[in-house]
């Protein structure tokens, strides 16, 4: 069978950016999105037949999606992110004062992960990646992860809410151990599960249980609901409103992403 049926009031997840949060309340997820890859990865330039979601999966997409946004921007504006960076290593704790970052910063994606509640039966494909025989339904219950074939694509109000990291101040990332910035590492730890599940490929059942039984949850320590009022509110949140604070968070995300990923002998481009 190449296809399966995940039934409605079926939960997927699917994992983007914050940048993509507005347009997606807005139009939905097109039927033709882009799958997100790793610039490594098999997948990371294929244009999707339908639209990938799953669990961990999600993750993978949403630091695929991160990662290369966020190398992206780096590339675009090196001197002053590089002024950034030194002025964060030369005065620990304390925010630069740089008028310049704000244009920046407005196109700065930091991760997220939507979960979207199935509102009808929706056809699921194989995800080619894990699986060679288009076994939609060995593809889901062992890698929890396929393509959702629905010529109109995802609409918005079947997304009921979204996950995202802990986001830091600059007082957090002044004090040696801070309980924020360890949520946050955690968070990017899932990430990290993601690409070890897509660079591995194992069936993520035992990550996700060994990291409930360190952590006691299976998703980003943050969450929102997906409604008009809750995004202004997200947006808001000091962390992302600041120019300087919300690149802070997308440079600890990134370091984190990567030292984690080299742990695991994992390149990200």
């Amino acid at each position: 069978m190449s296809e399966m049926i995940l039934t409605a009031g079926t939960k997927v997840k699917f994992g983007t950016i914050s940048t993509a949060l507005y347009p997606i309340f807005r139009h939905g997820i097109a039927a033709d999105t882009v799958r997100q890859g790793l610039s490594l990865d098999d997948d990371a330039t294929t244009v999707s037949t339908g639209i990938y979601v799953g669990e961990l999966m999600a993750y993978h997409a949403a630091c695929a999606a991160f990662c290369n946004a966020t190398s992206a921007l780096h590339a675009a504006n090196q001197e002053v992110l590089s002024q950034f960076v030194m002025q964060l290593q030369n005065a620990h704790g304390e925010k630069p004062k740089m008028p310049e970052l704000e244009e920046i910063a407005a196109q700065a994606g930091l991760p997220v992960v939507l979960e979207i509640t199935l509102e009808e039966d929706c056809l699921l494909q194989a995800d080619d990646h894990f699986i060679d025989d288009e076994n939609g339904d060995k593809s889901w219950k062992l890698w929890r992860s396929g393509s959702l074939l629905r010529p109109n694509g995802i609409p918005a109000n079947w997304i009921k809410q979204f996950y995202f990291p802990r986001l830091l101040d600059y007082k957090d990332v002044g004090s040696a151990k801070n309980p924020r910035v360890l949520e946050q590492t955690t968070d990017s730890a899932l990430m990290v599960g993601g690409l070890m599940q897509s660079w591995h490929k194992d069936t993520p059942g035992d990550l996700l249980l060994a990291f409930k039984k360190q952590y006691g949850r299976i998703n980003f320590s943050q969450t929102s609901s997906f409604d008009e009022t809750a995004l202004e509110r997200f947006f808001n949140l000091n962390a992302m409103l600041d120019p300087a604070t919300r690149l802070l968070n997308q440079m600890t995300i990134w370091q984190d992403i990567d030292a984690l990923a080299k742990k695991q002998e994992i390149p990200l481009g």
